[in-house]
């Protein structure tokens, strides 16, 4: 148990970890955020009612996508390797390819959902292909929570050669989503074929 005189200082250090860790989650939210936004509002839709159709975002999310993970695969080569400023450099790469991969993919969502009907909402491929990339892109944003701490720890010089498993499960975390996305990619694929 620490000493009494110990505490202050932990706490002091756990209120400007838990600071950072807001204002980095709050940074890369709010970025992507204003990037759907823009899109939405700038670029905007062509609805397709009742169609399956493949939004050309969903091409530059996938590529953002593959971005980011090499980025994180780097990011723990180089800790293991005790290169803490690459392990970083990397690591806000990731954030960067994150963060914009949630604001092109709520884009490229609101496409899809431009070209749902009322009268097919329920039985209609293109509301499947919706909730499914709907579900990735929620998955995605727990990652990037993840991502936020562990950049944030990192920052800190948390992790080492010795210890780096936030950022070995955050990489594998982040591998595993881009295979679903490609899972989730052949199924429009097969939708596209079918109509």
């Amino acid at each position: 148990m620490p000493a009494l005189s110990d505490r202050p200082a932990t706490h002091r250090t756990d209120a400007r970890f838990l600071l950072r860790f807001a204002a980095t989650v709050t940074s890369v939210a709010g970025t992507a955020g204003v990037l759907a936004w823009m899109l939405i509002h700038v670029v905007g839709a062509t609805p397709h009612p009742g169609r399956v159709v493949f939004p050309v975002a969903l091409f530059a999310s996938t590529a953002l996508l593959a971005c980011g993970s090499t980025a994180m695969q780097r990011a723990l080569l180089a800790i293991r390797r005790e290169r803490q400023r690459l392990c970083r450099r990397h690591l806000c790469q990731a954030m960067l390819a994150g963060t914009l991969f949630c604001g092109v993919q709520s884009y490229a969502l609101y496409c899809l959902i431009q070209n749902q009907t009322p009268s097919t909402a329920q039985a209609d491929a293109n509301a499947f292909l919706i909730v499914f990339a709907g579900l990735h892109a929620m998955h995605f944003c727990v990652a990037m929570l993840f991502v936020c701490y562990i950049a944030v720890r990192t920052f800190a010089g948390r992790y080492d050669h010795e210890y780096y498993l936030g950022i070995t499960l955050c990489t594998y975390f982040w591998h595993a989503l881009g295979v679903v996305w490609m899972v989730i990619l052949g199924v429009f694929v097969m939708a596209l074929g079918m109509q």
